[in-house]
């Protein structure tokens, strides 16, 4: 409660950061963990028992289509809002933690997720899919501060996609701190996992990124024994295969696009030009 009346602005309060919950997740044999903070309400001091989920990755009826390329399943989806409190308890923005599988459906033959380098292109595409080729209000920019790190048997990409400040009118800081965050990770063949944090309200920088951070460090993937299997042939095949360390933002250009009208039979976005092409995928 200490913590809670003395937030503000600069060092607000998010209920449940010090006592994470644990998220078990089966995903056809293999097993996914992470720990997400508990949240029942703004006093919550307890720590609430485990959450265990299960889905079979390869039941099309779990997936929903997203676009041409990806099909997804969501596993998990919390709000937590984080405080300020000197002028009364206040709830000054959002941190939504999303936990997804997606299906990747372009994928030419020969090429399988469980190839770094494939893999990494099927992120790039899917940055895409978040970017230009969902056009919306605000332009992004992506990847943002893109690393890579390894835990267990899986190789992880971390990377944000941001607002393109210099194509919005009048930028306030509010602006500044709307982004995305993603860690994906090859689930097998044709399938990724991606954990996303998306950033609304004014939290500061250092504030969001150690939350980030905490649940990125918790995340643990245990693929089956089925799956290990296929990725030592994978690397067999292509020994030196890996991913970048270090990637700029993609130039983009975005489409030219404006609503469309129901009443007409239009769809919510008509699109009058065409911007950056999805990126190929090469073997």
């Amino acid at each position: 409660m200490l913590k809670l009346l003395s937030a503000s602005r600069h060092h607000p309060y998010l209920p449940g950061l010090e006592n994470p919950q644990l998220i078990r997740v089966n995903l056809s044999g293999s097993r996914f963990e992470f720990q997400v903070p508990a949240y029942l309400d703004i006093r919550t001091v307890e720590k609430l028992n485990p959450i265990d989920l299960r889905l079979d990755i390869h039941n099309l009826r779990y997936f929903s289509r997203a676009s041409p390329d990806f099909c997804s399943a969501t596993l998990f989806n919390r709000d937590l809002d984080f405080y300020s409190t000197p002028c009364g308890v206040k709830s000054i923005g959002t941190i939504g933690v999303v936990a997804m599988v997606e299906r990747v459906d372009c994928l030419p033959n020969g090429m399988n997720c469980l190839n770094p380098a494939h893999f990494e292109q099927v992120v790039m595409r899917l940055l895409h899919r978040l970017g230009p080729g969902n056009p919306g209000f605000w332009k992004k920019i992506a990847p943002v501060n893109w690393r890579v790190f390894c835990r267990g048997d899986s190789t992880w990409i971390n990377c944000e996609m941001r607002n393109d400040i210099d194509a919005i009118l009048k930028p306030t800081p509010y602006d500044n701190m709307q982004f995305t965050s993603f860690a994906i990770t090859a689930l097998d063949e044709r399938h990724i996992l991606r954990v996303m944090h998306n950033t609304l309200g004014y939290a500061p920088e250092p504030f969001v990124q150690k939350v980030r951070g905490q649940i990125c460090r918790s995340v643990k993937l245990t693929l089956s024994d089925d799956v290990k299997a296929r990725m030592a042939a994978v690397k067999a095949r292509w020994p030196n295969a890996k991913v970048s360390e270090f990637r700029e933002p993609e130039q983009w250009t975005y489409p030219k696009w404006r609503k469309g009208h129901a009443d007409l039979g239009e769809p919510n976005i008509v699109v009058s030009k065409l911007g950056s092409p999805p990126p190929e995928l090469k073997l």
